[in-house]
């Protein structure tokens, strides 16, 4: 059974881990993953700035999401990951799910993805995620800004 909860300093190292695993990708396709995907230090910050969340499956930390809240009821989705052994069994949708429960006065949900990672592009907008804009990063390295309306 997949629950969702509050994660802590004592998880950052198998965040760190479960990270490492999931942007495989990202690292194999233009050589690095997000922002401090890969540094204990960094998820330590990260817990006491952020809404971070750990995904469990029974004992086992299989993935993690952090979220920011904005104001006016708009929230951002930093980071969404789940590990690739995982993935393709509805954690990912579970876990949008859970956000999306998770504030009483939701108004509209906002994240970003990747220009390369179409598959991830496919996951939101079948979600209902809609694609509003660009933010470029460096020469050639952007993401796509996708909003949900509540």
């Amino acid at each position: 059974m997949v629950n969702f909860l509050r994660a802590s300093a004592d998880d950052a190292k198998s965040l760190v881990e479960v990270q490492l695993r999931a942007f495989s990708i990202d690292v194999d396709i233009c050589g690095e993953g997000p922002p401090g995907y890969d540094s204990v230090d960094r998820q330590i910050e990260l817990l006491k700035s952020h809404m971070y969340y750990k995904i469990v499956d029974k004992d086992k930390l299989i993935g993690g999401f952090y979220i920011h809240p904005q104001e006016n009821g708009h929230y951002e989705i930093i980071r969404l990951f789940v590990d690739p052994s995982y993935q393709g069994k509805g954690v990912g949708c579970m876990a949008l799910k859970y956000i999306e429960g998770l504030f009483d006065d939701l108004k509209l949900l906002e994240l970003e993805a990747s220009d390369f990672r179409k598959d991830n592009h496919a996951f939101y907008e079948n979600r209902g995620y809609v694609k509003v804009g660009e933010k470029e990063y460096s020469e050639g390295s952007f993401s796509y800004i996708y909003q949900k309306k509540f």
